[in-house]
């Protein structure tokens, strides 16, 4: 009997201890699916013995709870299809066998929709909030398998969105973020996304700076299923590093009994940051809505920026009328078609955003407009002035049926080209009434111009010349050749059915050349005989002024 008690008591004492560091059943429910903290976690949680770190996982899913199973043999459900009335969202506590030195609190968001009744939030930023407030080591699971760029930035603004609201004073506690890639995982590019995330939801601030609250290091952790060496070889990395928490200074490790009190502390002060806030599914949906916004915008810029470089220079554009529709209509378009998925909790915001897409994009079409009117009007007025004006100075006086002719004439030119301006969905003033405001300019302008300067100086120039003596010739004697010439051919039988003149004289009229040509060669002259071929007559002229 003595000899075998030694054994029987240290079966009882390695029964004991294994009693301390007891694992849990099954997961602890922390908070529900629809936002409610669980007290009666604190009671199963009495039977963890011993201070522990807490490491919580953010995203994934049921990627998440394999791998936990996988990793340190929890019992999370892992059934694809959840059953009817069912919802696995919320967070959970479990105590693993495999690390009795950690307890795993696994978060999800709700899949049926983040804002409960009584104004709860349980979406991915609240979760994630609660998990950073919460763990001394954050597993982060990436959206897919291999995410691009924005999509890491995207992911970890999601968690750190209401971080900067809630998070009181550290005292230097830094939180370790585990990133489990599926892939090979690229620490500096993961690492600068994050930055970059933890950037924006701190509102572009210096402080606190990344490095100060956080530590991020990828683990490439793939399916077990397409590569069981990789797998085994990152969950045994990712153990070994989470197993040395407290050593390696992220945090304190602290009684299982006190995570629950810990956990609704730091869940209350989340949902307190979150009153007010729209939920997870909302501002995704009003993010849509703004990219849309922003799309539709940028794409019809540059479809507007050769038109006004153009109008910039003076230039009328040949239908720009329907060129600027088509690009309203396509723009609103495109723009629809981009929130045609959103639902009706931002229908409002929606119809807000497309009410300011088309306001901007008519006033912008609008000035266009305008520029191109007021180009076109001008013009036809300059023109109308210099005929006016010309008119002037001929006669020194318009008469009424030529101001009334030249003034249909300018309205007719202004009528045609206004026609490829006027854009039909602005709803602005139509073809005839912006003829009709011309016309009634043009008559304005028109008054204004016979009394001007100008035209007064065009009609007392008239006036001058037509009273004025001729001027008399300079004293001294002039004199000059004028030469007349005749050719008579017989081209075509010589009958005189063709015959042409040309002639030259200058200003003063003592120089000149002057030929006829004709083919009536055959014709007899009075005498009865053919005329010569070639006839020349010179004249010599002399001018003696006294």
């Amino acid at each position: 009997f003595f000899r075998h008690r030694p054994r029987v008591s240290l079966t009882m004492i390695s029964l004991l201890s294994s009693l301390s560091v007891a694992a849990l059943d099954a997961p602890v429910p922390l908070i529900s699916p629809r936002g409610d903290f669980q007290p009666a976690a604190a009671s199963e949680l009495a039977s963890v013995g011993g201070a522990r770190s807490v490491v919580a996982t953010v995203g994934g899913r049921l990627r998440a709870r394999r791998l936990l199973n996988s990793i340190f043999a929890t019992e999370f459900d892992t059934a694809r299809a959840p059953a009817a009335g069912e919802d696995r969202g919320g967070a959970y506590v479990a105590a693993s066998p495999q690390a009795p030195e950690l307890l795993l609190v696994h978060t999800e968001a709700a899949s049926a929709g983040e804002a409960c009744e009584d104004g709860a939030v349980a979406d991915e930023s609240a979760f994630g909030c609660f998990a950073l407030g919460l763990a001394d080591a954050v597993l982060v699971l990436p959206p897919c398998a291999e995410p691009t760029r924005p999509v890491l930035v995207s992911a970890y603004e999601e968690i750190f969105a209401q971080l900067a609201a809630t998070a009181e004073p550290t005292d230097g506690k830094r939180t370790l973020l585990v990133h489990l890639a599926q892939t090979a995982a690229d620490d500096a590019a993961i690492k600068s996304a994050a930055m970059d995330a933890w950037a924006a939801a701190c509102g572009g601030g210096a402080e606190p700076s990344f490095d100060s609250r956080f530590e991020l290091t990828a683990i490439a952790l793939p399916s077990s299923a397409v590569d069981a060496d990789a797998f085994s070889a990152g969950a045994t990395e990712l153990r070994t590093r989470l197993r040395t928490l407290a050593r390696d200074g992220f945090g304190t490790p602290i009684a299982a009994t006190e995570v629950a009190a810990r956990a609704e502390a730091v869940w209350l002060a989340v949902q307190s940051a979150a009153s007010g806030r729209p939920g997870g599914a909302a501002l995704r949906e009003r993010y849509q809505a703004a990219r849309a916004y922003e799309a539709s915008m940028e794409a019809a810029v540059l479809k507007l920026r050769p038109l006004s470089a153009a109008v910039a220079k003076g230039r009328v554009i040949d239908g720009f009328g329907a060129a600027a529709d088509s690009l309203l209509n396509g723009t609103l378009a495109h723009y629809d078609d981009a929130v045609a998925d959103v639902s009706g909790v931002t229908a409002e915001l929606v119809a807000r955003r497309r009410a300011i897409l088309s306001k901007q994009l008519q006033a912008d079409v609008k000035e266009l407009f305008s520029k191109q009117q007021r180009s076109l009007a001008r013009s036809v007025c300059k023109r109308y002035e210099r005929q006016l004006l010309a008119v002037m100075e001929r006669a020194g006086n318009v008469a009424q049926y030529q101001r009334d002719r030249l003034r249909k004439n300018a309205e007719r030119a202004y009528d045609a080209q206004v026609a490829s301006l006027v854009v039909p969905s602005l709803g602005g003033p139509t073809r005839a009434q912006l003829t009709q405001s011309f016309s009634a300019q043009l008559t304005a302008f028109a008054d204004r111009l016979v009394e001007s300067p100008s035209m007064q100086l065009q009609a007392l120039g008239a006036t001058r010349r037509r009273v004025s003596k001729p001027a008399k010739p300079p004293k001294g004697l002039r004199w000059g050749l004028a030469l007349t010439g005749a050719m008579r051919t017989k081209w075509g039988g010589g009958g005189g059915n063709l015959q042409t003149f040309a002639g030259y004289q200058t200003p003063d009229g003592m120089w000149s050349a002057h030929g006829l040509l004709a083919n009536d060669g055959a014709i007899a002259d009075s005498s009865g005989s053919e005329p010569p071929p070639l006839r020349m007559q010179p004249k010599l002229n002399v001018d003696l002024s006294l």
